[in-house]
Parts: C-alpha cells; structure tokens; sequence
C-alpha cells in the first residue's frame, strides 16, 4: 500500500480503526450501513442494508483522523 500524506500537515498516515462495543461488550470494527437509522426496540434496524467495513487512518503529526468505506461486507 503507497504511504498515505495527511491532507492538513503533510505528515504521514498510519492505518487503524474504530473500536465499536456491541452486545456483551464485545469488540468490533465500525460499520458504515446505507440509508437512514431506524430504531427498533433492540437498537438499530441493519437488516437488508448495505454495510461496509470503515478503515481509518490517523495523521502520526496533527492526529488528524481520516475514514473510509471502500468495499461492502456481505
């Protein structure tokens, strides 16, 4: 992967991610889900929507955070 340069200060961009606490505190990777939040009685409706895995990445001068969404999860 080509070294990515942060869009604020220039310096460099160091790949991470987003920690997302789920049932039982279980530890995840965000979501990004198509369209509106809808809420259900159990927290939020995903079924049948698109979703992707973010990937984000933090500027190692200014700490800048940068995410993206590239490709769905199926």
């Amino acid at each position: 992967m080509p070294i990515l340069k942060c869009p604020e200060c220039g310096g460099e961009m160091e790949e991470g991610f987003l920690l997302d606490r789920g049932h039982g505190n279980s530890a995840n990777v965000e979501s990004w889900i198509e369209g509106e939040p809808q809420r259900a009685w159990y927290g939020l409706k995903t079924r049948g929507k698109t979703r992707f895995a973010v990937e984000t990445y933090r500027c190692a001068r200014c700490g800048l955070l940068k995410s993206y969404a590239p490709e769905a999860n199926v």
